[in-house]
């Protein structure tokens, strides 16, 4: 109990001290380029922010049970391609597309939570396995082409604007990224995520359903990756089978520099939304100072590496 409750305040201050970088990091670039700053670029952040942020939403519930899912990315690659092959063609309905799309992403979920709770297979070795099953049936869905021209209603998805000045991508990120902070924090359920995740044999002991809870918890990042796929093919008005690729380390850095630990059963809904945010700013205002895309991947990885190395330092000091 004592380690859970240090593992917690570990977490709120990591989040809270990221918030003082996501601020510091705003303040210095736009001292940098006057034009990262500015509303129309701003704006664009929030956009680039809703996709991973939206995947980081489901990644925290994988890792606050103990795991994480390598092939979130794969899924949003496969839930494009379903999205995009029912809105093409002089389909105009909204609700095929959407909904089996966003349930190909939870049935790649589901799959991945029953392999590590019920079956115990390493989380690792499950959803690096469906990473490449489920990429690989992207390709033959879209015959390994990009799929273009997605409805015009389709597109409205993502694209539309409330008001005319807020992006409904954003909007979507931040409903999701409420509701999935009022069950995390709010409800029995959440609280049982975080005691699996904190001793899953005390958790057991205690009368909770261990399996069960870490099954809905690999499926909801399925479900999520599938949302995340619906809205990028709404985004881009296309959908490619290479879609998403790369895009589960940027939900396990969002997370894990939120202050979300990698043994799970610690971190706050807020660190995420944080984590997210980071990295977009840094993307975004990199590429508006020139810095090159490979650059980037490699700070990212040295990011959570060193996060992860000071959480594993702290804890050794402590014991």
């Amino acid at each position: 109990m004592g380690q859970n409750q240090a593992r917690k305040g570990r977490s709120n201050l990591q989040a809270l001290v990221m918030l003082f970088v996501l601020i510091g990091m705003f303040i210095v670039l736009s001292l940098l380029s006057p034009m990262f700053s500015r509303v129309g670029n701003v704006i664009n952040i929030f956009k680039q922010t809703a996709i991973n942020g939206i995947l980081a939403t489901g990644m925290a519930c994988a890792i606050l049970v103990g795991g994480f899912d390598m092939s979130v990315g794969s899924t949003v690659g496969l839930s494009g391609i379903i999205a995009a092959l029912m809105a093409t063609g002089g389909q105009e309905g909204l609700f095929l597309p959407v909904v089996c799309s966003v349930l190909a992403g939870l049935l790649v979920g589901v799959i991945n939570g029953v392999a590590v709770a019920y079956m115990k297979v390493p989380a690792f070795v499950v959803t690096l396995g469906t990473q490449s099953i489920v990429r690989g049936l992207a390709y033959i869905l879209s015959g390994g082409r990009p799929i273009f021209g997605v409805s015009e209603s389709y597109e409205k998805i993502a694209g539309g604007l409330l008001f005319g000045k807020i992006p409904y991508l954003v909007i979507y990120y931040i409903v999701i990224a409420l509701l999935m902070g009022f069950i995390l924090q709010c409800t029995v359920y959440g609280r049982r995520m975080y005691a699996v995740g904190g001793n899953a044999e005390a958790a057991r002991v205690s009368g909770i359903n261990v399996e069960f809870i870490q099954m809905s918890a690999f499926a909801i990042c399925g479900l999520m990756g599938g949302i995340a796929g619906m809205l990028s093919t709404s985004r881009t008005v296309s959908a490619a089978p290479l879609t998403g690729e790369g895009y589960e380390l940027d939900a396990i850095a969002s997370c894990v520099i939120g202050g979300f630990s990698m043994d799970g059963g610690a971190g706050k809904w807020y660190g995420m939304i944080i984590g997210a945010l980071i990295l977009s700013v840094m993307s975004n205002g990199l590429d508006i100072l020139g810095v090159a895309s490979y650059y980037q991947r490699i700070l990212k990885g040295a990011i959570i590496i060193i996060i992860v190395l000071i959480d594993v330092r702290s804890k050794r000091k402590r014991t």
